[in-house]
This record gives structure tokens, sequence and C-alpha cells, in this order.
């Protein structure tokens, strides 16, 4: 069931007093952005939309605020090009004596291999569900959660084998407009426990 707009901007404004607040920053995908990494328009939204579940699914534990400048942001996503052969990685880092994450993206599928680039090029609610989910992926990392080998959790890692077109193409299964990406969040459920056994109080 896709849940309205409004519902869901309730769901991720309940937070409890004590919750940890990560402020975070996205990279506009502007043309320039665009001729030099692939990424859409959208992508912004899709990136915020990963922070967003993880807020839903921490039980009231995690707040995410928009910084106003890239620098005093715990968690930043940055979009990049295919030269680093990766969908996504994240850097540990520090921000104002507090831990976070900078993040980077790899937001044109057409660089992801020949599977990816296939199963892309006639769909593009799959490509915006691999960009959404690296994005997802990769904050999770930055809020401290490690690979696992299980092929449902979004934290798995693509070391351990698997058919990779087949892992999204799940998820993608989900999916019937582009906006119900916001309501269908991609984690499973030991990724909720092991979230909240990271981040709970």
């Amino acid at each position: 069931m896709v849940l309205p707009r409004f519902l869901l901007l309730a769901a991720f404004a309940t937070v409890l007093p004590g919750a940890e607040e990560y402020t975070y920053w996205v990279d506009p995908c502007t043309p320039e952005a665009s001729r030099a990494t692939g990424c859409d328009a959208g992508d912004t939204e899709l990136a915020r939309w990963a922070l967003e579940a993880w807020q839903r699914e921490s039980n009231g534990a995690l707040v995410f605020r928009k910084s106003d400048t890239a620098a005093h942001a715990r968690i930043t996503i940055h979009w990049t090009n295919g030269q680093s052969n990766l969908y996504g990685e994240t850097v540990p880092t520090m921000v104002d004596g507090k831990p976070g994450g900078i993040i980077y993206v790899l937001p044109d599928t057409r660089s992801l291999g020949p599977g990816i680039d296939a199963a892309t090029r006639t769909d593009p609610l799959l490509r915006d569900a691999i960009v959404y989910l690296t994005c997802l992926h990769e904050s999770g990392h930055a809020l401290g959660l490690r690979h696992t080998r299980a092929f449902a959790d979004i934290m798995y890692s693509f070391g351990y084998g698997g058919d990779i077109v087949a892992y999204f193409e799940r998820y993608r299964q989900m999916l019937k407009t582009r906006a119900d990406i916001a309501a269908h969040s991609g984690i499973s459920d030991a990724d909720r426990i092991a979230l909240r056994a990271t981040v709970g109080h």
C-alpha cells in the first residue's frame, strides 16, 4: 500500500526527545554535475528518501536535518562518475566532533556493467531504484552499519556473490511509480534490528 505523502512526512517527524541528530547535505544535480556524473535532477530527492527511511525505521532514535552547508553536515552525499567502478562508497569522517560519513554515489547506471546497463535502458524506474538503494546502503554505513551476507538485506555486500540484477529487480517489482519509492524502504527485518541495536537508546 502506498502511503499518502503527508503520512510519510508525519512519520519522518516522529522522533524521541533524545534522538541523535544527523545533519546532512546532498549535492544538487546541476547541469554541470549531470554532464560529469550522469545524475538526474530528482536524485537529490532519492537521497533524501533514503535518509527518511532510516529515520522511520530507527524507532525514533534518529532525526535528520538538512545542513546549510556541506562543511557542517555529518553526512554528505556526492554524485560521482564511473571511474571508481563502485555503486557507492562511504568514507568515515568526523564533523564538529561527531562521527559521520562522506558518501559517493554513482548515478550513471550505464557505468555499472552490461547487466545493469541493459536492464535500465528501457526502465527508468529501475534506474531510480538503484540510485535510491545505493544511497540507502551507503548511508547505512555512515550510521555505523556493516555489510551482511544475507541477500535480503540492504546492507548485503555484492562481494559475497549473488545475482546483482535480481537484487535490484526484486525491489523494482514493488514499484508502480517513482513516488512509491518513498513508501517502500527496502530495509529488511535484519537491517532494522541492526540499526536499532546500533543507534537505539
